[in-house]
């Protein structure tokens, strides 16, 4: 007897709410608890359908509550209704009855878990809002075991890594990804010590493309493990925008040189030059003769410099591409004869006429047969090949036998005073970058060394297509 009132006496003081039910889910018994969850005093919800307390969209599982089918101890989650007409979460626990008076009847444990389901609602929400952040952030996101192993990445490092599926990328290091050159000092500042870094450096793309990035290791636990939270921001464009106001830069810097030059050495260099042609009529030396020579390349130096600081203004008409082509090789072969060249064309233009400069682009053909001759001082050959690639872009490629190029010196190709010869200013390949940009196009250079280089030029036929057609180049094959 002691022990059923020690049972009456939980269930009276009950926060939880203890009730039993016929089989069509009427009240027929509540405990105190009613009025302190749902408003109600016991004796009101008697005889009361629990139907006509639950949410008209929570009715389903009040039938499932009423099923004897069911597991006795089958948890369910539904709304109720309070007195005052609001809803809260109810937590339900059945046990079925089996007495005299109602052998189909039913007993519940019901609980207000309204603050867990609202918690548990907004964390899915706050869940919800950051997945889709993370997915659609700019950047790539993701979570890297500490030895750099991808667990998790979003969907912008498919773009970044160059796959079809940001899933093909879980299970692969991060650092293997990185260039070899600087590889190393990735993984022992990262991979030694677990703390917050920041790393700038190449990557290497699934194509093989590179990209110049920066990249945040944050540590963070997840599923209780020691991990990085990583943020890879892409740095290409920006470096491109970097050191294209570095050109620009350049150019303003050797226009004012140009100026100063122009002014300060030309004059006293036409009286040198006028006298050392009057000692050289009086009696011929060979020492005269390398002096004159030398002042005669000075005066080209400035006349590139000149073109620098105030270019000439730009009329383009209609010209032709084969004819430009055919008559710079012809101005070589006197030259290419002495030096053991032999020049190869295979101009194969069903359509040659572009808008341009005819005398600027000749003077950017001069300049890449010039350069291929003096790359082969043993003798060689160089190919001379024109196509058009569709009916708005045509390809020329000069393409010799030399010596190459290091690829730490292509980079640096194209700027004043940086130059791969002995003699040279490096202000010949910037002039012919230059005027090529000024017709729309592209010039690039692709070179191994002792095997030698391939300058692909590519040219809309009309201006305003820009650079739209940014078509792949050859590529020259290593030995072995």
């Amino acid at each position: 007897m002691h022990e059923i009132e020690m049972f009456r006496t939980y269930i009276h003081d009950s926060v939880d709410l203890f009730s039993s039910h016929s089989s069509d889910g009427r009240f027929v018994y509540v405990s105190p608890a009613s009025q302190y969850l749902l408003g109600f005093e016991s004796n009101e919800l008697l005889g009361v359908s629990i139907y006509d307390l639950c949410h008209p969209e929570d009715s389903s599982k009040i039938e499932s509550l009423c099923d004897r089918n069911l597991p006795q101890t089958e948890r369910i989650f539904y709304r109720i209704r309070k007195k005052e007409g609001d809803y809260i979460w109810f937590e339900t626990t059945r046990t079925l009855l089996v007495n005299k008076k109602d052998r189909d009847g039913f007993f519940c444990i019901s609980r207000d878990v309204t603050a867990l389901m609202v918690a548990e609602k907004a964390l899915k929400e706050n869940e919800e809002r950051y997945r889709l952040l993370v997915e659609n952030f700019q950047d790539t996101v993701g979570i890297v075991t500490v030895d750099g192993f991808w667990i998790h990445m979003n969907n912008t490092g498919r773009k970044l890594f160059g796959v079809t599926d940001n899933k093909e990328m879980i299970g692969k290091c991060l650092f293997h990804y990185i260039h070899p050159n600087e590889k190393k000092n990735a993984t022992n500042e990262i991979v030694q010590y677990y703390r917050e870094a920041t790393l700038e450096c190449t990557l290497l793309r699934s194509d093989g493309q590179q990209k110049y990035v920066e990249i945040k290791f944050i540590p963070t636990l997840y599923r209780e493990r020691e991990t990085y939270q990583v943020v890879i921001r892409d740095l290409t464009e920006r470096k491109k925008t970097e050191h294209m106001m570095q050109r620009a830069e350049q150019l303003h810097v050797v226009g004012q040189l140009a100026a100063g030059i122009a002014h300060e050495i030309r004059n006293p260099l036409t009286t040198i030059k006028g006298f050392t042609q009057l000692l050289i009529q009086d009696e011929p030396n060979k020492y005269l003769d390398v002096v004159m020579q030398e002042i005669e390349r000075v005066e080209e130096i400035i006349s590139d410099l000149l073109l620098l600081a105030k270019p000439p203004i730009s009329t383009f008409e209609e010209v032709d591409m084969r004819k430009i082509l055919n008559d710079t090789i012809k101005l070589f072969y006197s030259e290419s004869l002495l030096h053991n060249i032999e020049i190869i064309q295979e101009i194969q233009l069903t359509n040659s006429i572009i808008k341009g400069e005819a005398n600027k682009l000749k003077q950017v053909y001069i300049n890449l047969i010039k350069n291929a001759i003096e790359a082969m001082p043993n003798g060689g050959k160089v190919l001379i090949k024109a196509t058009n690639v569709n009916e708005t872009v045509i390809i020329t490629e000069v393409i010799d036998e030399g010596i190459g190029i290091p690829v730490d010196r292509i980079k640096r190709l194209g700027e004043p005073f940086y130059s791969t010869k002995e003699k040279g200013t490096g202000l010949g390949l910037m002039i012919c970058d230059q005027i090529i940009k000024n017709h729309r196009g592209t010039f690039k250079v692709h070179s191994i060394e002792n095997k030698g280089t391939i300058i692909t030029i590519q040219l809309p036929k009309n201006m305003d297509m820009g650079k739209k057609n940014n078509l792949p180049i050859k590529r020259l094959k290593r030995k072995g």
